[in-house]
């Protein structure tokens, strides 16, 4: 899979830690509760996202790691116009 809008770009990133299944699903899941029903979401739409789920993150990889990968997200996000 390459990367090219910012859901995917979330996905590859989270995928290592999680699995592309678990990873997808829980992209997928926030963006239903968070409102996001467009293909591309915006810059604020994707900040929310990220901030969603750095919280369940936590459980799964604690805090120290969780800020790493939340880290490896934006900068991702960023290098490919999509700063958040």
């Amino acid at each position: 899979m390459i990367p090219t809008g910012g859901l995917d770009t979330i996905v590859a990133v989270v995928s290592p830690y999680l699995g592309e299944t678990m990873a997808r699903a829980s992209v997928f899941a926030h963006c239903q509760k968070l409102g996001i029903n467009g293909a591309d979401p915006t810059g604020p739409q994707l900040d929310a996202l990220v901030d969603k789920l750095a919280l369940g993150l936590n459980i799964f990889l604690g805090r120290t790691k969780t800020g790493t990968v939340v880290d490896e997200i934006r900068r991702a996000l960023a290098a490919r116009g999509r700063a958040v």
